[in-house]
Order: structure tokens, then sequence, then C-alpha cells
């Protein structure tokens, strides 16, 4: 895993589309594609980011330990 890498992920914040919090949009889970941007210098976690329409939206997730 490097900085650049392509990575794809539903974000959390789409996850309420599918409980029917907000019923006047698709209730269906959408995936993103964006790139990490990045790795925290201990490998803790990563930081990923991808274009949603005009809008970039970033979030972060735990590095797995192998």
């Amino acid at each position: 895993m490097r900085v650049g890498d392509k990575i794809t992920w539903t974000p959390a914040a789409f996850e309420h589309e599918v409980s029917g919090e907000r019923a006047d949009h698709v209730r269906k889970l959408r995936s993103v594609t964006g790139r990490i941007v990045y790795i925290h210098p201990a490998r803790r976690y990563y930081l990923a980011e991808a274009k949603v329409g005009n809008e970039t939206i970033r979030e972060c997730f735990p590095i797995q330990k192998r």
C-alpha cells in the first residue's frame, strides 16, 4: 500500500441511504473509487479521497496488521 494507489470503498456517509433515513434519495449502496492520499507514519491508518460530483470526500481506514 502506497500513497497514490487506487482504492474502492462504500463511504460511511452513504450507509444511511439504505437504512431509510433519507427516503427522498436512492436507497442503494454506492461505491466510490479514489486514491490513498496519506498513510500514518506508524501505519495505523490511511486516508483516501474521491471525487463525488463536484465535491471531494475523504475517509480514514485502519491498516490491517498481518
